[in-house]
């Protein structure tokens, strides 16, 4: 069997990891409902908590954030493509594995080939139970697991707890409001910036 540690492929989750998402929820979050929330007071990922919305709004905002024009209009991470770049320049293998649902695989192609971000793979994967993968492209967590990785970058706490126990990797977790919790597993470290995970990752190291 191969050895982990020879596998030079990267896992980068793409929302709020290279693209500002939150912010553009946020967005339309006020222009839709008239509601102004803090980027810092998004302390749970779950808009309808932390924004106050009822149901129906949450309904209809996941809804529009997932239209098209939306998506391509989330604002990148400058940062994050520049290291990424030198990533790949060193060697390795970029996969972007996002929970964003199977329908907006095109357009999100979209968006990473106007940013010019580098990337060897993009995969889908139900990370948080919010859709089918029977007859999608979607993975489950299960066939993710049976993927092969050297290291990941994530925003969400749940995942990176995912990727480091049963995954066994080391997880750059980009500090967010929604991820305070508290770390209890020691291949997770928590990142204030991209510029903090291109320093812990330098020349492959680990934590």
């Amino acid at each position: 069997m191969e050895d982990r540690q020879a596998v030079k492929t990267i896992y980068v989750d793409m929302d709020d990891v290279l693209c500002e998402t939150a912010r553009r929820f946020l967005a339309v979050i006020e222009r839709e409902f008239g509601k102004s929330v803090a980027y810092d007071q998004l302390t749970d990922f779950d808009f309808e908590q932390s924004c106050g919305l009822k149901p129906a709004e949450r309904k209809r905002l996941y809804e529009i954030v997932h239209l098209p024009d939306e998506l391509l209009g989330i604002a990148p991470m400058g940062e994050a493509i520049a290291i990424l770049k030198e990533w790949t320049l060193a060697g390795y293998a970029i996969a972007i594995v996002t929970g964003r649902p199977p329908a907006t695989y095109e357009v999100s192609l979209q968006w990473l080939a106007r940013y010019e971000v580098p990337y060897h793979s993009f995969t889908v994967v139900d990370k948080y139970g919010r859709f089918q993968t029977e007859n999608t492209i979607g993975l489950t967590l299960v066939e993710l697991a049976a993927q092969r990785f050297c290291w990941a970058v994530e925003d969400s706490l749940k995942m990176a707890n995912f990727l480091a126990h049963e995954m066994n990797l080391t997880v750059a977790l980009l500090d967010r409001p929604w991820n305070q919790g508290a770390i209890q597993h020691p291949k997770i470290r928590r990142c204030a910036n991209w510029q903090g995970i291109g320093r812990a990752f330098s020349n492959g190291a680990t934590f």
